[in-house]
């Protein structure tokens, strides 16, 4: 890496994690002392939120890392030329390529050659976008490269890969959402070199199911898009009536749903009819576009809901301003996600290369115009409010939407009544799962 890349790379990686904190308020950590590396380390991820997800890859980590990148991002050959001075490596998928055969032979070269110079690597072994919070299965490429590096070095080398599991809670394309990233125990291939030396194919297949066991403790592994939401309505109750912090939650959804399944397996008509319940909240809370916290706070005792609604219109008026404050920076993010109509799991990737370069120069913008009109002074002043409740504003986000919901609620009459026994029944269950 020359100098004016690493330069680069701590200014881009500064700013990145600026606004990653922006748009994740609320970020937590599970083994976060494992991203603290030394040598060469491939750190792996699974795949839900695209860019996102090789950026917290890197962020998060003391060294420098690059990325194996999908090839199709590398056209037209100038965009090449500034991912490969960012520290891309490019990487032919066969879905890319309509199915057909693919060479990574090069690519592959490249990332050995890293490796075996002592740099990091960031790589994403599932090779798809899901937005379901699973694992697609794993391709054999990261143990490939890492068998490789390590064999021209007679497993010496000291490579060893970090598996890194992403969870999002809320909308993970929504700003203010909440996430979640949990280190694995690290693999070291030096651990392989016997197995290797008796069937190389035979350790790739071990070391990418070693790898992919790794990684999946890592994460929830719904089955589908249905068992998803599903959990996600149960969550939101959960979140409401015994909040934890965020690894805790994690342990007690992943606990959850090993009772969700073996009921199935053991009371199947019961489970059906618990689903059709959660189904009929669901579409319940959508057709009336309420929140269950909002539901919630409804069933709280009056003075406990009092300190709640508060808390609501103290932040109030601090959230306007936020909000009025960054509505065109928002409105300028909204439309270019329209404009370019990509897959929903881009959304946050496009709001992030817009917002990283944006956020900046709109706060200096703001703040100048406040000093043409006033002064320097209060330029600075206006700077640092803005600033201050835009963090407020989103720390709060899910406060202030239930807060808002639950104003809207209360003029429904009937309708909030049918909402809470719906709710109350689904709570009940959800203690006797748990419990």
């Amino acid at each position: 890496m020359s100098l004016l890349q690493r330069i680069v790379y701590t200014v881009l990686k500064a700013l990145i994690k600026l606004v990653v904190y922006v748009y994740y308020p609320r970020i937590a950590f599970s083994g976060k002392r494992k991203l603290k590396i030394s040598g060469p380390t491939i750190i792996t991820g699974n795949h839900p939120n695209t860019l996102m997800d090789a950026l917290n890859g890197a962020i998060w980590v003391n060294e420098p890392v690059y990325f194996l990148a999908m090839a199709r991002l590398f056209k037209p050959d100038w965009v090449g030329k500034i991912l490969r001075f960012l520290f891309c490596i490019p990487l032919e998928r066969r879905k890319d390529n309509n199915g057909g055969p693919v060479n990574n032979d090069d690519s592959f070269r490249q990332a050995i050659d890293h490796l075996l110079a002592g740099r990091n690597l960031f790589i994403a072994p599932d090779g798809g976008n899901e937005l379901e919070r699973n694992l697609l299965p794993l391709k054999t490429g990261t143990a490939r490269i890492s068998l490789s590096a390590e064999m021209e070095r007679d497993f010496q080398l000291g490579l060893h890969i970090v598996p890194l599991g992403y969870t999002y809670y809320g909308d993970r394309e929504q700003f203010g959402s909440e996430m979640l990233i949990q280190a694995g125990e690290p693999i070291m291939l030096q651990d392989f070199a016997d197995a290797n030396a008796q069937d190389h194919q035979s350790a790739v297949r071990n070391l990418t199911g070693l790898l992919e066991k790794r990684m999946q403790d890592l994460l929830l592994n719904v089955k589908d898009e249905e068992e998803d939401q599903l959990l996600y309505v149960l969550e939101e109750i959960l979140r409401d009536e015994a909040p934890l912090p965020l690894p805790a939650f994690f342990q007690r959804s992943k606990v959850l749903l090993l009772h969700l399944r073996n009921h199935a397996i053991e009371h199947p008509e019961a489970y059906d009819s618990f689903v059709l319940q959660v189904k009929n909240y669901a579409l319940a809370l959508k057709s009336t576009q309420v929140r269950s916290g909002a539901v919630f706070l409804q069933q709280m005792g009056r003075s406990a809901r009092l300190g709640k609604q508060l808390k609501f219109w103290l932040l109030a008026p601090i959230w306007a301003f936020a909000w009025l404050n960054h509505w065109p920076l928002i409105a300028l993010c909204r439309w270019a996600v329209r404009k370019l109509n990509l897959h929903i799991g881009y959304k946050t990737t496009v709001e992030l290369c817009l917002g990283l370069p944006a956020l900046p120069i709109f706060y200096f913008l703001q703040s100048l115009l406040v000093e043409l009109l006033t002064s320097t002074a209060w330029s600075w002043v206006y700077l640092l409010a803005i600033v201050l409740a835009g963090r407020i504003a989103s720390v709060n986000q899910r406060y202030m939407e239930n807060g808002f919901s639950f104003v809207k609620l209360n003029k429904m009459g009937p309708i909030k009544h049918k909402l809470a026994k719906e709710r109350k029944a689904l709570a009940d269950q959800l203690e006797f799962f748990l419990h």
